[in-house]
């Protein structure tokens, strides 16, 4: 990992970093503990391939903003990724509710919610997964 703008005055919190486990994160396709994305923090999912560069998560059930909900966005043109469309493209299985609607989806170790409504039963969902195993 590399660091940019290292000053004097961060030098010492970036040397700190380095030296904790954090520092250097597992590659998503190597877990297999329980993960949970919300909102347009299922975009990250999207990056997950396995080394034949096919999507990790291909055959799973999941959620993410709806398009219906991005279009009132005003930057809607501007997105790189439109997490629905990704989904269904890569062979997975997408489903949403209404917007702004509580929506939430696990299958397997993953955890998805639809928008910022669906934090809270994401999150109990996934704590629910972390106590069974």
């Amino acid at each position: 990992m590399e660091f940019v703008d290292v000053t004097e005055s961060n030098a010492r919190w970036v040397q700190d970093f380095r030296l904790k486990a954090y520092a250097s994160p597992a590659k998503l396709e190597s877990i297999d503990e329980p993960i949970c994305a919300v909102g347009h923090g299922v975009a990250a999912l999207c990056c997950a391939t396995n080394e034949d560069r096919s999507w990790v998560f291909d055959s799973y059930s999941l959620t993410g903003p709806s398009v219906c909900e991005l279009v009132r966005a005003p930057g809607f043109a501007r997105l790189p990724l439109v997490v629905e469309d990704f989904v269904k493209d890569s062979g997975a299985c997408f489903s949403a509710s209404e917007p702004d609607a509580v929506h939430v989806v696990l299958d397997r170790h993953l955890v998805t919610g639809q928008n910022a409504s669906s934090t809270v039963p994401a999150v109990q969902n996934l704590l629910f997964l972390c106590g069974s195993r």
